[in-house]
């Protein structure tokens, strides 16, 4: 009978113990670290002025910081708050802003800025005898042009520093060029062209379409020496195909446009060794649903020039096919049926063009 009381008397004490510590307001715990609010980075920007697009303003919308660090990716930066930066060329350039509070916590935002020739230049042409007039329209403020041509010896000469350059091209030869033009500020803008007698050749290599291969390089597509080293834009690399005995038929490479164009000239470059790796026999063929398909362009038993490149032995070399074509198609493959010997297929790069008619 005591032992009972003695066991009753511990837990009413127990439950008024509970009671008690309840019905007292906890009290906070006290962290010395991090009592300041976190920064937060963000910032919108916009052209100051359309006459100078290459100027821009950057707006730190930023919260909770008291330091700014901006890089804009192109060897500048800034601690300004919300600082105005002026770009010297075209490009994309991925702008980061880091901020920090008193105690040194910071956080980071990227946001990618587009300066596009092809979004400030249009280039113009017209036809007066045997002249090509070219031409330009654009809403900024230039302080200077300055046209440049290819020469037979790959350099680039100033021939003109007039609104409007005049050039005599052979029918069926092309030319490559450029414009540049600077702002009162030295920003630089540079156009490239490929020109023939009746005007501009549009590259529409990767213009708003897919590219895809029958067969690629037994490292992936983006090897070293995979697919998409074909349209690149670099002579100095290349798509190589391994074992094109084993493969059973021709392969092919593949444009799919979301919109229908019209293609009528293409290039190819070869590759940096062992001709007999280039194609000898191939077709550039068309369709509108994938099933029909149009044959525009078949090369038979074609061996390529043993001259010309950088090193005057046909390697690394840039050859032109036009054919005739009106019609605006969704697809275009060209499909090779044999190269020159051995079992190995190599280009360097390969262009889809657009001539004008």
């Amino acid at each position: 009978m005591k032992t009972t009381k003695k066991y009753l008397f511990f837990i009413l004490s127990l439950v008024v113990g509970f009671s008690t510590s309840c019905s007292k307001e906890e009290e906070p715990i006290i962290d010395n670290e991090g009592l300041l609010p976190k920064p937060t980075a963000t910032f919108n920007y916009e052209v100051v002025d359309v006459a100078d697009p290459f100027t821009i303003k950057f707006n730190n919308a930023s919260t909770n910081f008291i330091e700014s660090r901006w890089s804009f990716a192109d060897d500048s930066t800034s601690s300004e708050t919300s600082p105005t930066h002026t770009f010297l060329k075209t490009g994309t350039f991925n702008v980061k802003l880091i901020t920090l509070n008193e105690e040194g916590y910071w956080a980071q935002r990227e946001e990618k800025v587009e300066i596009l020739p092809s979004d400030l230049v249009q280039l113009k042409t017209s036809v007066t005898g045997s002249e090509l007039q070219v031409g330009y329209d654009a809403d900024f403020t230039i302080g200077s042009t300055e046209w440049f041509v290819k020469q037979s010896d790959g350099k680039y000469q100033s021939i003109s520093e007039d609104d409007i350059m005049s050039i005599t091209i052979p029918i069926g030869e092309f030319r490559d060029a450029y414009v540049q033009l600077k702002t009162p500020k030295q920003s630089v803008i540079r156009v490239n062209m490929q020109l023939m007698s009746t005007g501009i050749v549009k590259d529409l290599t990767l213009f708003n379409n897919q590219f895809s291969v029958s067969h690629d390089n037994d490292g992936g597509k983006e090897a070293g020496e995979g697919s998409l080293k074909l349209i690149d834009g670099s002579i100095d690399s290349k798509f190589l195909i391994f074992n094109i005995d084993r493969i059973g038929g021709p392969f092919y490479w593949q444009f799919d446009y979301i919109e229908r164009q019209v293609i009528n000239g293409y290039t190819i470059a070869t590759g940096n060794d062992a001709p007999g790796r280039d194609p000898k026999d191939w077709d550039l063929m068309a369709s509108n649903d994938g099933e029909n398909w149009v044959t525009l362009h078949s090369v038979n038993g074609h061996t390529f020039p043993t001259t010309g490149g950088p090193k005057d032995d046909g390697r690394k070399a840039t050859y032109t096919f036009t054919f005739d074509n009106s019609t605006p198609y969704h697809l275009y493959k060209l499909q090779v049926r044999a190269v020159g010997s051995g079992t190995l297929f190599q280009m360097a790069e390969f262009r889809m063009l657009q001539l004008p008619q």
